[in-house]
């Protein structure tokens, strides 16, 4: 029996006796049998390739587990370890298996129950024969250790590499999405072609989130960090996956909502996985929620919402942590327009001679014209309220319980807190 120069690490392959030889070669003429004793174990062992349905990849694990059993017995007989083109299909098989969202850890558990079958079928076969039983254990075990983690590792180098290759291809996707929606918002095949690429519905409906960046300097790589934290945990099972991107100093995810559900229903749903979320609990600082939109205008317009709802609950020190557009949509809408926040300001200035009346109306306006309560708030009597608030409609010429009044005045408060806010 032949003595092989050998690594300690036992990357050479042995050379082994002839009586070995003879066994091995015997054996490699029933691979078909280890083939398919591997690929039953691995079926039935690891739940992830348990569940493949589609008859085609089932082939592929099937094709790969007869090629990993040849490269052994090549490796055996030839007197060789594999080389880089023996182990590209290997190579190649990690690859696929990622695309097909098959974890690296089920592919390689698959590939180690695979191994420890292989390595059954040789011990079955010499156990009975103390000379070839003594010569797997002590010349064959070694190398198969080190085949192994040949094998294993070829597996999971391929499949990280094709991971980060992924994530690049879908940061870059990302971004020129993101930019279309900020810079090119009239792009729509631009914008269709990256929604389709990074499976996001160029027709469906998208709310925006808008987190101010809580990174310290002006560390882009910190900003990113942060940002794909946040997507990461707002990230759900079954739901399609949101698109954020960095967008004047704001981490700004876009968050699908499903088909056919009612956009507010899904605005509350959105704001308790807010509350809710571990990740995000420990945040201090606020969000904003913008309405929902469709297309890269829409999206566009959502985000702007999301950081004005937040910058208006910030300015005006609104308690919580989230801040949604929606309790701002008619007074912001309102304002956004210059005559008409001039008409608004004009309003006030009608009551402002008399400096308690703005402060009652604003009282007023601030406890959802609960009387009582406004009352208490003063610190006045019942009837000074009503002689305050009927002052104030006459100055005004208004009606306090008419809806319209009630939203212009609401908005022109607005404005004022905001002022109030931006002076302190």
């Amino acid at each position: 029996m032949g003595k092989a120069t050998r690594p300690r690490d036992g990357a050479a392959v042995p050379v082994v006796s002839r009586r070995m030889a003879s066994e091995v070669r015997a054996l490699s003429q029933h691979a078909e049998a280890i083939v398919q004793r591997v690929f039953a174990t691995v079926r039935e062992d690891v739940p992830e390739y348990a569940a493949i349905r589609d008859a085609a990849v089932v082939r592929e694990v099937e094709t790969m587990i007869r090629i990993n059993v040849d490269i052994w017995f090549r490796a055996l007989l030839g007197g060789r370890s594999p080389d880089a083109e023996m182990l590209k299909p290997v190579a190649d098989f990690a690859r696929r298996r990622f695309h097909q969202g098959i974890a690296m850890t089920g592919l390689l558990h698959s590939f180690r129950v695979g191994s420890t079958v292989l390595w059954q079928a040789f011990l079955d076969g010499v156990q009975h024969r103390h000379e070839l039983r003594d010569e797997v254990l002590l010349k064959l075990s070694p190398y198969m250790m080190y085949h192994t983690d040949l094998l294993g590792q070829t597996i999971s180098h391929a499949y990280i590499d094709e991971q980060r290759r992924g994530e690049r291809w879908q940061s870059r996707l990302q971004h020129e999405l993101c930019s279309i929606v900020f810079d090119r918002p009239d792009d729509t095949e631009g914008f269709r072609e990256r929604a389709l690429a990074l499976g996001a519905d160029p027709l469906g409906r998208r709310m925006a989130l808008a987190f101010a960046a809580t990174s310290h300097g002006n560390s882009r790589s910190a900003a990113e960090d942060e940002l794909e934290s946040l997507l990461g945990a707002l990230t759900q099972r079954d739901e399609p996956r949101p698109i954020g991107t960095l967008w004047r100093e704001h981490a700004v995810i876009w968050m699908a909502v499903p088909g056919g559900e009612n956009a507010i229903r899904h605005e509350r749903r959105l704001a308790t996985q807010l509350a809710q979320s571990p990740a995000l609990r420990g945040r201090t600082q606020p969000v904003g929620i913008g309405l929902a939109g469709t297309g890269a205008r829409g999206w566009h317009l959502s985000a702007e919402q999301a950081a004005r709802a937040l910058d208006i609950g910030r300015r005006l020190a609104t308690r919580g942590r989230q801040f949604r557009y929606s309790d701002y949509v008619l007074d912001d809408t309102a304002l956004q327009s210059r005559n008409v926040a001039g008409y608004l300001e004009g309003l006030l200035e009608l009551i402002a001679p008399e400096p308690h009346l703005l402060e009652t109306l604003d009282s007023y306006f601030l406890q959802r014209q609960q009387r009582k309560t406004v009352a208490a708030t003063l610190e006045i009597h019942p009837n000074t309220l009503s002689y305050r608030l009927k002052r104030i409609e006459t100055l005004l010429k208004a009606d306090l319980d008419d809806l319209s009044w009630q939203s212009r005045l609401s908005a022109a408060l607005l404005m004022r807190r905001m002022g109030r806010a931006d002076s302190a």
